[in-house]
């Protein structure tokens, strides 16, 4: 019995403090307020698990449900003061010119709501991909951080800058996604050369013994079956050496660079220790003839 008392006089508190507020324009417009800060917050905690998955599906949804918040309660607050009330009464009585009004105003604005739809239906790229986009005649590459109703976000990995790109100009540009495919593997030359002294076959068996046997390569290959030996080609018989091209093969691009980095300081040491292998480099040989007088 206690316990029904107790829940009626919270009932009728809860109204009575309702009635307030709704009785006064300024109590009740800063209540919506204060309701569309908690609603937009609320949204982010939601969907905050949500973003792990790395989703552009579930981005894209956050942003329509917070612009819908804020726009449907910011609709409510203005209608709270006669000016804006009055104001927005006049222009709904022409239904011609709302038509050309949001037109005008919210043209580029429904440009690139309509174009991020379209990139999240058809998703040419996930949140946490890296891209390389061309736009304006400007090439950029990095990492798609966020897409909401306007724009997205690409962390640039030249200097880690974040790049504010309008969906319409996202949409439009191409994109090269290089995580597309999650099987999908990176593939990234090294080449370097030797000298004709050089024992070819001896650089030939080392360059390719070593590829393989780091651990990005031996993950990538196992993953794509892949059993024969890396191959090692001759690429070019230049002036001042044999130019040498080999295929390193990794999961992505990260570990690709990773991976070249570590194979060409591992040549070094082997050959160092072979003294039938030398690295080329341009050099020139100067001849000085004695004169007889």
């Amino acid at each position: 019995m206690d316990n029904y008392s107790n829940y009626e006089d919270l009932k009728g508190s809860a109204k009575t403090f309702l009635q307030v507020i709704t009785s006064d324009n300024l109590y009740y417009g800063l209540f919506l307020l204060a309701a569309l800060v908690i609603g937009v917050k609320l949204v982010d905690l939601i969907f905050k698990p949500l973003k792990k998955k790395n989703s552009i599906h579930i981005s894209f949804l956050k942003g329509c449900i917070q612009a819908f918040l804020i726009i449907t309660i910011g609709m409510k607050i203005c209608s709270l003061s006669q000016v804006l009330s009055g104001f927005a009464s006049q222009i709904l009585m022409s239904s011609s010119l709302i038509v050309v009004v949001l037109g005008f105003v919210f043209q580029e604005g429904l440009t690139n709501i309509v174009h991020g739809f379209i990139l999240s239906i058809f998703k040419p790229f996930q949140i946490g991909d890296r891209v390389k986009i061309t736009i304006d005649g400007e090439s950029i590459t990095g990492y798609v951080k966020n897409i909401d109703l306007r724009s997205t976000i690409i962390q640039n990995v030249a200097n880690s800058s974040h790049v504010i790109v309008p969906n319409s100009k996202m949409d439009m540009c191409v994109i090269d996604n290089s995580y597309f495919e999650k099987t999908a593997v990176s593939s990234n030359f090294l080449d370097f050369s030797i000298t004709y002294e050089s024992n070819l076959e001896k650089a030939l068996f080392i360059t390719s013994r070593e590829i393989m046997a780091h651990p990005y390569v031996q993950a990538a290959r196992a993953e794509q079956n892949i059993t024969e030996p890396t191959a090692v080609l001759v690429r070019e018989l230049g002036d001042s050496g044999i130019y040498l091209r080999a295929s390193v093969v990794t999961k992505t691009v990260e570990e690709n660079f990773a991976a070249c980095s570590d194979i060409r300081r591992s040549l070094i040491h082997c050959f160092e220790g072979e003294p039938d292998l030398e690295f080329a480099y341009p050099h020139v040989q100067l001849v000085a003839e004695s004169r007889e007088s």
